[in-house]
């Protein structure tokens, strides 16, 4: 298991990006399945950067990687309790304009993902989000 612990900021996105770019690449976890994670991971960690330490203080987020068979990435942070998965699903079927904000990301990671699990416990929010490797997608 690979691990990151970064400060909460935006500013940081492409430093966890590349990380787990790097991982994926590294344990050949099938390319055509990556850019779901990748764009999950981003959505998560610019989340809780933009929202679970503001406005009074800084803090961190740890990211927890593990490739085989699947991708099981766990983000653990300090920050204000918050289960992302609480909130009711947008509705898609509503114009942008008249669209609530929030949630849409989270729907997203939701149906890119095979699993996404919250919990809170020992003060920290955990996140984990799991895709599986189907027997096509399988590299050779």
């Amino acid at each position: 298991m690979e691990t990151i612990k970064i400060k909460a900021d935006t500013d940081l996105t492409a430093e966890v990006m590349n990380f787990m770019d790097a991982e994926l690449l590294r344990n050949s976890f099938p390319v055509d399945l990556q850019p779901e994670i990748l764009i999950a991971v981003e959505e998560i960690f610019v989340n809780i950067a933009s929202y679970a330490y503001k406005p009074a203080q800084d803090g961190y987020v740890e990211l927890f990687v593990e490739i085989g068979e699947k991708a099981v990435i766990r983000f653990e942070d300090t920050g204000l309790p918050f289960n992302p998965l609480d909130g009711d699903e947008p509705d898609l079927n509503t114009s942008i304009m008249e669209r609530e904000i929030g949630g849409l990301g989270i729907h997203f990671v939701k149906n890119m993902m095979d699993e996404v699990e919250y919990v809170y416990a020992d003060g920290k929010n955990i996140l984990t989000i799991t895709k599986a490797v189907s027997k096509q997608d399988r590299v050779n």
